[in-house]
């Protein structure tokens, strides 16, 4: 009697659902995708954004999505460095990936726990969202965050919100700089606490990125 194997990552039935989980359902792969929607990142980057994450596993997911043509390899001979990078198909998760943070932020909202790690991207990210939905403002925008020495863009032509992680393309580029830790910024979002953060700008702009960046504070409630 032959004995059968079922491939318990596919789900023997027609289903689109289905068929788009079987590429990326698995634990990390869509948070591997959320990492690198901000731009190309190195193993190491990827490292300190999943936290929990072992490096066989992270190698091992990034393998599959490369395979799956949602990632892709930027190998240079005679760098040690590898770049990774959503290709157009990984790309197109986009909004799949701030759906799911928007439900989240909606119906899954808990603060920190005690020793949880908390990263710079994902409470911009959160916090981003939460003006771009919740919000009536369409008034362009450009702020520059220094956060923990890394520096992110979030910027709004009045109608869609973008975040990246890189440095402003000019030096008069942003009408808002903030510099902070990730956990200053939390206070400022959660608790309009500005201690140990510095924004600097004109005083609408700063006036008005005030307003706008406790704005996630006011959808998920006390927490």
């Amino acid at each position: 009697m032959t004995c059968v194997t079922r491939n318990v990552r596919t789900y023997d039935h027609f289903c689109l659902t289905a068929r788009a989980l079987e590429r990326v359902g698995d634990r990390w792969s869509l948070l591997v995708v959320r990492d690198l929607l901000t731009g190309a990142k190195r193993f190491t980057d990827l490292m300190d954004r999943l936290g929990g994450i072992t490096p066989k596993t992270l190698s091992q997911r990034l393998r599959e999505l490369e395979d799956a043509d949602i990632v892709t390899a930027d190998r240079e001979p005679g760098r040690r460095e590898v770049w990774y990078r959503l290709t157009p198909t990984g790309a197109d998760l986009e909004p799949v990936i701030d759906a799911l943070n928007w439900w989240g932020v909606r119906h899954s909202w808990r603060l920190p726990r005690p020793g949880e790690p908390l990263h710079a991207e994902h409470l911009l990210r959160a916090a981003v969202q939460a003006v771009d939905l919740a919000t009536d403002d369409r008034e362009p925008v450009r702020w520059h965050f220094r956060l923990d020495g890394t520096d992110y863009l979030a910027e709004s032509d009045g109608h869609r919100w973008s975040l990246t992680a890189q440095a402003p393309p000019a030096p008069a580029w942003a009408d808002v700089t903030i510099t902070a830790t990730t956990d200053a910024l939390a206070a400022r979002i959660f608790a309009q606490s500005d201690l140990g953060i510095d924004i600097t700008g004109e005083p609408e702009p700063v006036r008005r990125f005030r307003q706008l960046i406790g704005t996630l504070a006011t959808v998920v409630g006390p927490g």
